[in-house]
């Protein structure tokens, strides 16, 4: 499952505290910020600090490697980034 997280006004959560918080606290549930800052090359897209993704139990060893989901897991991302 993903998902773009949208604040109450009904735009996608793009400051800088909310996005922090992601970062810091998305794998204690089980997500992880899907399109990391720095990884552009590796996923094929831009940063997107509002993209979650479920993985489950392995969310915390992923975010704690730094890590994108196609570095970690060994696949190749998109070719969308431009």
């Amino acid at each position: 499952m993903a998902f773009d997280l949208i604040g109450t006004d009904g735009n996608l959560v793009t400051e800088a505290k909310a996005s922090q918080w992601l970062l810091k606290h998305a794998a204690e549930y089980g997500f992880v910020v899907r399109y990391l800052n720095g990884k552009e090359d590796k996923t094929g897209y831009m940063p997107e600090q509002w993209h979650l993704r479920y993985v489950g139990k392995e969310a915390k060893e992923i975010a704690d490697s730094g890590l994108s989901l196609e570095e970690y897991f060994g696949f190749s991302g998109g070719d969308y980034k431009d």
